[in-house]
C-alpha cells in the first residue's frame, strides 16, 4: 500500500528532450494560474515535469510551488485517466498565493476527475 502513494524517481520527466516533446506535440490546457501540457507515453504509469521560473518567485515561494504540485500528483495520479501520460505544468504568476487545495481544484477539472 506505501508504495501506491510514493513519487518515485521513474515517475519524473528529467530530460530536456522529454520536456520538449511533450511541449511541441502534447496537448495544451490552462487554467488561471497554470499551463499544463501533457501527451500520452508507451510506460505504465503518469510522469510529472515542473516549470517554475526563477524571474516571477524567490527559491522559497518556488519550492513551495513544486512541493505543493509534486504532493497533488503523488496523491491524485491513480484518479488521472489513462492511458499514461507526461505531463509538464508551467506555473504562472498567481500560483504563490493558492492553497494547496485550491491547486488541486484546478488540475482537477483539467484532467476531469471529480473533485473528493
Amino acid at each position: 500500500m506505501r508504495g501506491k502513494f510514493c513519487f518515485r524517481p521513474h515517475e519524473r520527466i528529467r530530460s530536456s528532450a522529454d520536456f520538449q516533446r511533450v511541449k511541441n506535440a502534447g496537448k495544451r490546457a490552462k487554467t488561471p494560474h497554470f499551463g499544463l501540457n501533457f501527451i500520452p507515453n508507451d510506460l505504465d504509469n503518469h510522469r510529472l515535469g515542473l516549470i517554475v521560473l526563477k524571474r516571477f518567485w524567490c527559491a522559497a515561494k518556488r519550492n513551495r510551488i513544486k512541493r505543493v504540485i509534486r504532493e497533488w500528483f503523488r496523491l491524485n495520479k491513480d484518479r488521472i485517466p489513462k492511458p499514461a501520460k507526461d505531463i509538464v505544468v508551467i506555473a504562472r504568476p498567481g500560483a504563490e498565493k493558492l492553497k494547496p487545495l485550491d491547486f488541486g481544484k484546478e488540475f482537477s477539472r483539467v484532467f476531469g476527475m471529480q473533485d473528493n
